[in-house]
């Protein structure tokens, strides 16, 4: 594999993640379940995001980037793990956040504002149907007032982000040969698209044939499968990677969205109390 453009990844996630069997709920659920606790990559920074940010954060600072703007959900955990991590990497980070201002300030949200990011706050049609533009009018007023700002897209997903799960691909095939597993299926949530595309393409670099499957939390099956698919090309493209993915590789289930992002019905809300009474994970709805 010959890779260029590959920059050393600042170091922000606590990795190895700890893999463990799900004893209880693997007999419930009548199957061998094991998990990967991504959950724990660290305390404001736990999750999926910070494996991410260690390369865009990275790739920021090579380009001596002093703001950093993102976009989400007014809760969005990329929000928050990225105004968290700027703030402790003294960059200035500014946040576009899609929905109206609550009256109450609480969750992510209350993170953000104590990181110091600054909030802008657009309505959910407006962010759908101009989100470039509107990324690109804060970073022409970051410029204005003499700052130099880099953009990190929705849920850090683009080739950059993206070599983070590449590399949680990696880690989890060492970590399955020492405990003698030989997954048939990766699953993971998704959303942007980026950690699905990681490690599907982490798992064509490795030779493993391992079948990654996410379950998509906003997008339905076919703009899922088009995200992913676009985000595997340019990460193939930036590294010059010989690997192919197309789009019969890419294996989505979009039956779980609900009434939407962020809005939990009551078989999700089950499943996670009978993995927090069952295994004592919480895990997010």
């Amino acid at each position: 594999m010959k890779r260029i453009n590959l920059l050393k990844p600042l170091n922000l996630a606590h990795t190895p993640t700890p893999i463990h069997r799900l004893n209880r709920i693997s007999e419930r659920w009548n199957g061998e379940i094991w998990i990967k606790r991504d959950d724990m990559t660290g305390a404001g920074l736990a999750g999926n995001k910070v494996r991410k940010l260690e390369y865009l954060l990275a790739d920021a600072q090579a380009g001596k980037a002093d703001t950093v703007i993102t976009c989400g959900g007014v809760q969005s955990n990329h929000c928050r793990a990225t105004a968290l991590a700027c703030a402790g990497l003294g960059l200035h980070c500014e946040l576009l956040l899609r929905g109206d201002p609550p009256s109450e300030i609480e969750g992510n949200l209350l993170l953000d504002h104590l990181s110091g990011a600054g909030l802008h706050f657009i309505p959910g049609e407006r962010y759908y149907d101009n989100l470039s533009g509107e990324l690109a009018r804060l970073a022409t007023e970051v410029k204005a007032r003499g700052g130099s700002p880099y953009i990190i897209p929705e849920g850090g997903s683009n080739a950059v982000g993206a070599w983070g799960y590449v590399e949680a691909l990696r880690e989890t095939r060492r970590q399955c040969r020492g405990l003698g597993l030989d997954p048939v299926r990766i699953v993971c949530a998704t959303g942007s698209g980026g950690t699905h595309a990681g490690l599907l393409v982490g798992a064509r670099l490795e030779g493993w044939d391992v079948e990654v499957v996410s379950i998509t939390v906003s997008y339905d099956h076919d703009e899922t499968v088009l995200r992913i698919l676009e985000i595997a090309d340019s990460m193939i493209d930036r590294y010059r990677l010989n690997i192919r993915v197309v789009r019969g590789d890419i294996h989505v289930i979009d039956d779980y969205i609900g009434d939407g992002y962020a809005k939990a019905g009551r078989d999700v809300l089950d499943v996670i109390a009978e993995m927090a009474s069952c295994e004592g994970v919480v895990v997010d709805p």
